[in-house]
């Protein structure tokens, strides 16, 4: 209730005019409460609050007895069932005077790669359970062609049991090492540096188009500048 207590909805304009016929009908102490609210919403500039727990009392207050008579009673009569919590706070606003954070979403790139990093921790314990488990139980099935008691064939499965796990723990602390070393996003970036490369080969191909270095190219230069070189030399020579 404490929390309730502190909470703002807006003022919106549909709930301004359900709460206006109340001022006259309700309790005085209530009534004053609430004209201080809806007169400083009817000249807000800006987005106009009225406490929860204001709201609350004049919904608790209209499913009373008494207050479904005085709605009852009023020209033109007023709908108790205009007054619950769900009519009143409909298409309202909670807490419109606050700032909160903007929402952040999460990548799809480093949520997908979160979720193949899990899924490879995931199979490499199983495969670490498993080699841990067949190494036992092919270490008792071979020791038993020996002929030791069985007290010496589970011991030499426990042993065994034991090195293989000890490998297993030391391989995955290799592993997820240079996992949480290697860059965050690498594929992205790696994207983003192609893309930008390639707009910038496209962008220099439409400005600046190299001639093509051929006989042909070369020969028809010549001979352009040959007949130019002629029709520049004074006729009466």
């Amino acid at each position: 209730m404490a929390s309730c207590d502190k909470l703002n909805v807006s003022l919106e304009p549909h709930l301004l005019e359900t709460l206006l016929p109340l001022q006259g009908v309700l309790p005085t102490e209530l009534s004053d409460e609430l004209t201080s609210y809806l007169s400083s919403g009817q000249n807000a500039r800006t987005i106009p609050i009225i406490p929860y727990e204001c709201i609350q009392r004049v919904s608790r207050w209209c499913r009373t007895s008494d207050g479904r008579k005085a709605l009852q009673n009023c020209s033109p009569s007023l709908d108790p069932q205009s007054y619950t919590m769900v009519s009143l706070l409909a298409g309202v606003r909670t807490s419109p005077e606050k700032h909160f954070p903007p929402y952040m979403a999460e990548d799809p790139e480093e949520e997908r790669r979160r979720i193949s990093n899990d899924r490879k921790a995931i199979s490499t314990l199983v495969n670490s359970v498993l080699s841990i488990a067949g190494t036992g139980v092919a270490t008792w099935w071979a020791s038993g062609h020996t002929g030791l008691k069985v007290e010496w064939r589970t011991m030499s499965a426990m042993c065994a049991a034991l090195v293989v796990a000890f490998a297993e723990v030391v391989l995955y602390m290799i592993w997820d090492s240079r996992r949480s070393s290697q860059p965050l996003q690498p594929s992205r970036q790696r994207r983003v540096l192609v893309t930008r490369k390639k707009g910038v080969a496209e962008k220099d191909g439409e400005v600046d188009i190299p001639p093509q270095a051929s006989s042909t190219g070369f020969e028809g230069a010549t001979l352009r500048h040959r007949i130019g070189a002629a029709a520049a030399e004074p006729t009466g020579r």
